[in-house]
């Protein structure tokens, strides 16, 4: 028996073929990789948008922040505080030394101003309040490690001796 052979024409056709099958192939390809090289162009620039926006947002974060801490109380400038740890995360920027520093900055501060409001509620009579300023004192400065119990309870004698030695208001009959 004779192996059948495929004659010159057919062969010819196959080989078209085939060189038609691999130049669609090489085209795709080559479609597919000038496509992803666009979009990877186009993203570069957004990724560069996106970074000054982040930036942009984590200064702005850090101007409130300092505004808050001068101008005003304790929980608005701990909210700063903390909006701008979140946007300075986001943008890649955030220094735990600074928050850290930023932080104990704001606890001094609360713990002077506790002070000063306690000493003020005491001399206007309010002990309620100059018991919530001393509370307040207390846990702040035990957050910043300068807590001492003996000035406290000397604080708070302070306190006690001042409401016992309010006159009650007279009555009359």
């Amino acid at each position: 028996m004779k192996a059948k052979t495929k004659s010159a024409p057919t062969l010819k056709k196959t080989s078209v073929l085939l060189r038609s099958v691999a130049a669609a192939a090489l085209l795709a390809i080559l479609l597919v990789t000038a496509g992803q090289a666009q979009d990877s162009a186009k993203q570069v620039p957004d990724e560069k948008a996106r970074q000054r926006l982040l930036n942009r947002e984590a200064v702005n974060a850090l101007w409130r922040l300092k505004r808050a801490m001068k101008k005003d109380g304790f929980y608005s400038a701990r909210v700063a505080l903390n909006v701008w740890r979140s946007a300075a995360m986001d943008a890649g920027t955030f220094d735990q030394a600074k928050y850290d520093a930023f932080k104990k900055q704001l606890y001094e501060k609360s713990v002077h101003d506790s002070l000063r409001c306690f000493e003020e509620f005491l001399l206007e009579e309010d002990f309620y309040n100059a018991n919530f300023c001393l509370q307040t004192w207390r846990m702040h400065a035990r957050e910043l490690g300068t807590y001492r119990q003996e000035e406290y309870e000397a604080l708070k004698k302070k306190l006690a001796d001042a409401k016992t030695s309010k006159t009650p208001p007279k009555t009359e009959k």
